[in-house]
């Protein structure tokens, strides 16, 4: 076998036929003719058949990712320290672990006690209340003050007082007193010398209408109503002979146990005059005809 082959006919590549080397005649000088090179000539591969599956070719294992929520265990698991004494690999003693502040249980007082405290509490601050005086301000001991009666007399009034006295009285039988609430002047005396004077009187002048009909209303109720002589209504309106169409004021007469009294009202002058019988007399019937000509 010759190599290289000659090349096939249709090989355009080709120089021409190999000379032979039994022909006669001398060889011809021939300029020599460098090889060339041929395309190996290969099968193409198959892509249909290429594309097969490899009967040999193993699955490829591929990492699974665990869940997020599972935990994890760690792949190495530390021994646990032993029950006492220090770990034998270290010299240090084991870490100190904070534990909460748990407080105390609190313990529960008494009811007694309770109460007892309660009732101390109440106690202090009714004795604070009472023991403080009210009022703390300017304005309200103003207020006070004006709301309050006062128990001075009044020297005008006074004045009016002693010109009011009915006849029969010397001038030392009246002696002016502090007055009473609802008063501007009051005055007690002593025996009016005219026939059938009553023994005591006391004289007052009320500060308005209102305090002149409470202060008569006392004298009523401290008293046994009787009629007046003369079947004269008690207590009852009374007239001046002068002025019989005006009523003057209110009469009345009564016993403070066993002696009379005569009482009476002058709203002119905002009086009010008591009358009283002694022991030794005068009896309801002068007394009477005693206000009749003095009041």
């Amino acid at each position: 076998m010759m190599w290289p082959p000659p090349p096939p006919s249709s090989d355009p590549w080709a120089t021409g036929p190999a000379p032979d080397p039994d022909a006669d005649g001398a060889p011809v000088d021939q300029p020599a003719v460098e090889p060339v090179a041929e395309p190996l000539w290969e099968p193409l591969a198959d892509p249909v058949a290429d594309s097969g599956p490899d009967e040999f070719a193993e699955p490829i294992e591929q990492p699974v990712e665990q869940s997020i929520e599972q935990p994890v265990e760690p792949e190495y698991a530390p021994e646990p320290p032993p029950a006492t004494g220090w770990a034998p690999e270290s010299s240090a003693p084991p870490p100190v672990v904070p534990r909460s502040q748990v407080a105390p249980p609190q313990q529960k007082k008494p009811k007694w006690l309770i109460a007892a405290a309660i009732a101390g509490v109440i106690i202090v601050g009714i004795a604070a209340w009472l023991l403080i005086p009210s009022g703390g301000d300017d304005d309200g001991g103003a207020a006070a003050t004006t709301t309050t009666p006062s128990n001075t007399a009044d020297p005008e009034a006074e004045a009016e007082l002693r010109a009011l006295f009915p006849r029969g009285y010397t001038p030392d039988a009246c002696e002016l007193q502090t007055p009473p609430t609802g008063a501007l002047a009051e005055a007690s005396c002593g025996a009016n010398t005219d026939p059938g004077g009553p023994p005591a009187a006391t004289y007052t002048i009320a500060a308005d209408d209102t305090a002149l009909d409470t202060a008569f209303n006392d004298v009523v109720e401290a008293s046994t109503i009787v009629t007046c002589p003369g079947n004269i209504q008690s207590p009852g309106p009374w007239r001046r002979n002068a002025t019989p169409q005006k009523v003057s004021g209110v009469l009345f007469c009564g016993l403070q146990g066993s002696r009379p009294v005569v009482a009476w009202t002058n709203t002119d002058d905002s009086l009010i005059a008591v009358v009283k019988a002694g022991a030794q007399g005068p009896t309801l019937d002068q007394l009477y005809t005693w206000w009749s000509s003095h009041s």
